[in-house]
């Protein structure tokens, strides 16, 4: 399992693509496999690098440009990637390939500012031919990837999405929950381009301040490897610093995470609607149901049928002002059974434990294949990349005879004439009346008889 993201080893802090490589690791371990995480090196890997920790047995280190030599020194069965993005970086291999779709990555580099699009898809494309099996993290993400296999070659008459949706660790791992903090509410994960809970947080802590109760603690920062948030969120974050009723705890590693979250009584979680927020199985959000928090989340993704259908939280649009005032005073008055909620949240997340949703990548794992025709697509691409190499090939040549014509004097004397050229057409024309009587007078001397 191959990730550029840092893993959730104790003390580090990582990210949601890090919490998913390791639950996908994780659940193949717990199905019998020698299933190997492996991240690449970050500022936060120096003290396990170093020995300063210990790193467990089946995680490793690496540069990224020097997966090849990961690779070599593992000797696996099957290459799991963990998304697409580090596809390139991958040499040929000799056994099958997995890639993890965890998400609309392409819509977060929009949002984050940072795409070329059309760049990015071929990218995104010629990483998805060199697959043999794919798996998402959701329903409604299926539906999106089914269009770009298609343009990568898939047969999707034969070929299905398997769902493994975001997992967490079975219930025995979370930490025993302590009394929590009365008219506590809790925020984190990552700051990112793509997501708004500006909206939310304001009414919210409007209510806190009404009702003269209530704190809300915030887990949150920057990317730990790149500022992914395109510091659009930075006015937000003071803002937040400079409220009485806002405790802020920045990024913390992800086993004091944990820790944390079981102290409070309910997860704020609502994030203005766009594409990306659309498609997205949200990591953090069954990280607070796996810790026992009911959350205040959205209605238009896939996670909010299931919270509606748990009876675990509360799901709102974030654009009706009302019906999110009146839940934020109803919690703040002790109108909800918090604690059966809470119960309720983590029976919805024990249905999520990687032990139980691993099963499509165990099974591949277990019977590994080549997909069909993947050869002839990446041989018959390989060609039209050839073909179109030699068009550009042949397109430079071509500008470069007309850099050396038009650096002729005839044509730079040409192209200074050129706007006298209807003045020039008459004079040509009435210099040519004498030629022309000229012409005429001499094929009517040759016709008279002699």
């Amino acid at each position: 399992m191959i990730t550029p993201e840092p893993l959730p080893l104790p003390g580090q802090a990582t990210s949601g693509a890090g919490l998913r490589a390791w639950g996908l690791t994780m659940g193949l371990r717990a199905r019998g496999f020698d299933a190997i995480a492996a991240s690449c090196r970050t500022a936060f890997s120096e003290k396990y690098l170093s020995g300063e920790c210990p790193l467990p047995s089946y995680v490793r280190m690496f540069q990224r440009d020097r997966a090849g030599e990961l690779i070599r020194e593992v000797d696996p069965e099957v290459v799991i990637l963990q998304h697409w993005g580090m596809a390139h970086e991958i040499p040929d291999l000799s056994v099958p390939l997995a890639i993890d779709l965890a998400g609309p990555h392409l819509l977060e580099r929009l949002y984050w500012g940072t795409s070329e699009f059309f760049r990015d898809a071929e990218a995104k494309l010629a990483a998805l031919r060199r697959a043999d099996f794919v798996v998402c993290s959701g329903e409604y993400q299926r539906h999106y990837f089914y269009a770009w296999l298609a343009l990568a070659g898939f047969d999707l008459r034969k070929t299905d999405i398997p769902v493994i949706p975001f997992s967490v660790p079975p219930p025995t791992v979370f930490p025993s929950t302590t009394e929590r903090e009365p008219h506590s509410f809790v925020f984190g994960g990552l700051l990112l381009a793509w997501q708004d809970p500006s909206r939310g947080f304001r009414i919210l802590l409007e209510e806190m301040d009404r009702q003269q109760k209530g704190v809300l603690h915030i887990f949150t920062g920057a990317h730990p490897v790149l500022d992914a948030s395109d510091s659009h969120l930075a006015p937000l974050v003071q803002e937040l610093r400079a409220h009485p009723r806002v405790r802020f705890h920045g990024i913390v590693p992800f086993d004091e995470l944990l820790r944390e979250y079981t102290k409070y009584e309910v997860a704020f979680d609502l994030m203005m609607r766009n594409p990306e927020r659309e498609l997205a199985f949200t990591t953090r959000t069954i990280v607070y149901l796996a810790c026992g928090l009911p959350v205040v989340y959205n209605d238009y993704s896939e996670i909010s049928q299931l919270i509606k259908n748990h009876e675990c939280g509360w799901c709102i649009s974030p654009d009706d002002e009302s019906t999110i005032r009146e839940v934020c005073r109803r919690i703040l008055a002790n109108d909800y059974p918090l604690s059966a909620m809470s119960n309720k949240a983590k029976e919805l997340a024990e249905q999520l434990s990687w032990d139980k949703t691993i099963t499509p990548l165990a099974e591949f794992c277990a019977h590994p294949f080549f997909r069909q025709n993947k050869q002839q697509i990446l041989l018959r691409t390989e060609a039209l990349d050839r073909g179109v190499d030699e068009l550009r090939r042949r397109c430079a040549e071509l500008e470069s005879e007309l850099r050396t014509l038009n650096s002729k004097w005839i044509v730079r004397l040409a192209r200074k004439l050129k706007p006298l050229r209807w003045l020039l057409a008459g004079l040509t024309w009435l210099a040519m009346l004498p030629v022309s009587f000229y012409i005429r007078r001499s094929l009517e001397s040759t016709s008279r008889p002699r």
